[in-house]
């Protein structure tokens, strides 16, 4: 990594530092990577206090038995919410510099267009897995010290953590490729929603589900049980998709990397 880079990096890490989007990102994956051993934990009480008001209404509902899984499944369930916050605290990284004309002097003082879009697009990255180390690392901190979790489980935790984190891959590669092309943040959100709506509109057909990057946003696949209290999905059950979003995400980079060089920055 080049020096001039590298200062990029940490300008970039620098202005979010101090204008407190870095910290309160941090804080949102930790209170919501929290809030999934926490919500497993007290879901039987909260049914249990209402039981009263069940049975007058002539309702009979046992209180759920309570597991790691459980825990794990809260996880999967609430991923989207880290990803939503990051994207709309940080998808403005490049559009605020175009807004501002912030960056046409340091271009013209030689500093390579290139050199800007990879400094913000790694600093996206490294922001986005920071937080969702948090958010994994505080659900399986209190999830471990509540019930402890069995190998099997464990490595379809492992396993389903990867597989959305290649997904978010892909979600940042619109994002920096969006950035580039649009020079106002609502056309990246609307861009980014029209994309991912498609991938949703033609992941109901089975047959091009299977091949969508959309097929790996669900993680909590890969946690269900069915006949005979079986795991119904394996991580092969994702390999094309996988492969497909491998290819998609290296796709978006070298076609961002060709338009910011086109790119006027004024």
């Amino acid at each position: 990594m080049s020096n001039v880079l590298f200062t990029w990096i940490r300008k970039e890490f620098t202005d979010s530092w101090r204008n407190g989007r870095l910290i309160i990102f941090l804080i949102v994956c930790f209170g919501v990577g929290l809030m999934n051993p926490i919500t497993a934990k007290l879901t039987p009480m909260l049914i249990e206090m209402m039981q009263d008001q069940m049975k007058d209404m002539g309702i009979v509902y046992d209180p759920p038995t309570i597991t790691a899984l459980t825990s794990w499944e809260q996880f999967a369930k609430n991923i989207w919410i880290p990803l939503l916050v990051f994207v709309l605290m940080f998808g403005n990284i490049f559009t605020k510099e175009y807004g501002a004309h912030t960056l046409t002097p340091m271009v013209t003082k030689g500093l390579k267009k290139t050199t800007v879009l990879w400094g913000k697009a790694i600093q996206l990255i490294l922001v986005w897995t920071a937080g969702y180390a948090v958010y994994f690392g505080v659900t399986l901190m209190y999830t471990e010290y509540y019930w402890g979790t069995e190998a099997e489980l464990m490595s379809r935790v492992w396993d389903m953590t990867g597989m959305f984190y290649l997904y978010s891959l892909f979600i940042v590669a619109l994002l920096v490729f969006f950035s580039v092309l649009w020079k106002e943040f609502s056309g990246v959100l609307v861009s980014m929603v029209t994309i991912l709506g498609l991938d949703l509109v033609f992941g109901m057909f089975p047959k091009v589900a299977k091949v969508l990057p959309g097929r790996i946003s669900s993680p909590g696949l890969l946690l269900q049980k069915g006949f005979e209290d079986r795991y119904e999905y394996a991580m092969g059950d994702f390999a094309v998709p996988f492969i497909v979003t491998l290819v998609v995400i290296v796709a978006l980079c070298v076609l961002s990397t060709i338009l910011m060089k086109r790119k006027s920055v004024d």
